[in-house]
């Protein structure tokens, strides 16, 4: 009886060990999950990922754990960073990246813009990505823009004039990352808006940098008031869904009639974003990685959405399942499918009203409908790589005071 229960423990504790192996990689030290510090020396290569599946730069410790630091990965969370045993002499200190290459950035400020200028060293030019933040921490930076691998400067535009900005240049080749240093600049002149003409200011999106992190394993349902997160990070669990497209998944938040959700960041794992019944506020609202979608309007009221950031979603920004008004201004959206979809094959009637968002790198376009009867406006807006304006059967569906860039 004993050797069989010495040898079932042994079973077990071997199992334990194989599982968590396959949460780093063979001779890396797992060190932090998604949003804690992981804590090294020197110069190494680092691994982020889970079970088995694994993407790495070459970065400086200490560092946050953060999605924003490697190339883009399909598993869920929560992901984990771990470090190789040896640093490595040939990275400088002021930047973290792939290989033994360097990327050298500078940032001069402009009235309500920042101008970029970058230098590649032993690094091949591949997928180049711009963020963001008003700290220097790359923990919680917003990717602002994809450029093409032959850039080398960029003018952030829509900034708030006397608010320090700090800058990073991403690039990815054959799977490895490689971040430039930060480097920060101060908007100043006569006026803080943006470029375009009209609305009620420039183009900032969300906000906050993050001030801790909050594990949801539910839905947070804000029924009425105003529910301030305080620009906390909220990190859904597998409890709500893996982030993926999958149209099984719970929100984060649920808003209802009329209240308010302000000041939040959406981790890594989106889930199926916020859901809205019988109308509601969305301000300062940052997701970092869109799940299913990144709203859903899912009854009928007016829904009324400033300052939000939306980044790498496969398909919709927002879904739209009932008749209703969306105001949605101040929004930079990069990386969907689609910016805006009515529900497929309904004939309900929706408004929408855009104005004063970046829209950049939609796969299709940005509004769709299979209704006759519904109605969307996009103004004074800036537009990249983002398809089709109009795509179906609208009522209207028009634009002006738009400029790409």
């Amino acid at each position: 009886m004993f050797r069989r229960m010495l040898f079932g423990g042994l079973l077990i504790a071997a199992a334990a060990t194989a599982y968590g192996a396959t949460d780093y990689p063979s001779g890396y030290t797992k060190c932090a999950k998604d949003g804690e510090t992981c804590s090294f020396s020197g110069t190494r290569s680092v691994a982020y990922g889970k079970s088995g599946t694994f993407v790495y730069a070459t970065l400086t410790g200490p560092i946050t754990c953060s999605a924003s630091l490697f190339p883009s990965i399909s598993v869920g969370s929560p992901r984990y960073c771990s470090y190789s045993g040896t640093s490595s002499s040939s990275s400088s200190s002021s930047s973290s990246g792939g290989g033994s290459g360097s990327i050298s950035l500078t940032a001069s400020g402009g009235n309500a813009q920042a101008a970029l200028s970058w230098s590649l060293s032993g690094v091949t030019a591949g997928s180049q990505e711009v963020y963001f933040d008003t700290d220097s921490d790359p923990n919680g930076r917003v990717r602002i823009a994809s450029v093409s691998s032959g850039a080398r400067s960029y003018t952030a535009t829509g900034l708030s004039n006397g608010t320090t900005y700090w800058f990073w240049i991403k690039n990815t080749t054959d799977g490895v990352a490689t971040n430039s240093n930060a480097a920060s600049a101060t908007p100043s002149g006569g006026s803080s808006s943006s470029s375009s003409s009209g609305g009620g200011g420039g183009i900032t999106g969300a906000t906050c940098s993050s001030t801790g992190s909050v594990s949801v394993s539910s839905t947070i349902r804000v029924t009425s008031g105003t529910y301030d997160g305080g620009c906390r990070t909220y990190n859904p669990t597998s409890d709500l869904g893996s982030g993926d497209q999958d149209e099984g998944q719970d929100p984060a938040f649920r808003v209802e009639n009329g209240a308010t959700l302000r000041n939040a960041i959406l981790g890594n794992n989106g889930v199926d974003g916020v859901h809205f019944y019988n109308g509601g506020n969305l301000e300062n609202f940052r997701w970092t990685n869109v799940g299913e979608d990144a709203f859903t309007i899912k009854s009928s009221g007016t829904v009324n959405i400033t300052g939000v950031t939306g980044v790498s979603g496969e398909d919709k920004f927002a879904q739209i399942n009932a008749a209703s008004t969306l105001n949605i201004s101040n929004c930079i959206v990069d990386g969907m499918g689609k910016f805006l979809r009515q529900n497929g094959g309904t004939t309900f009637k929706i408004t929408v009203n855009a104005d004063r968002c970046q829209i950049s790198n939609m796969g299709e376009g940005i509004f769709r409908t299979d209704s006759s009867s519904s109605v969307a406006r996009l103004t004074n807006s800036r537009l990249r790589n983002s398809g089709t304006m109009c795509i179906g059967s609208w009522a209207s569906c028009t634009g002006s005071g738009n400029t790409s860039y």
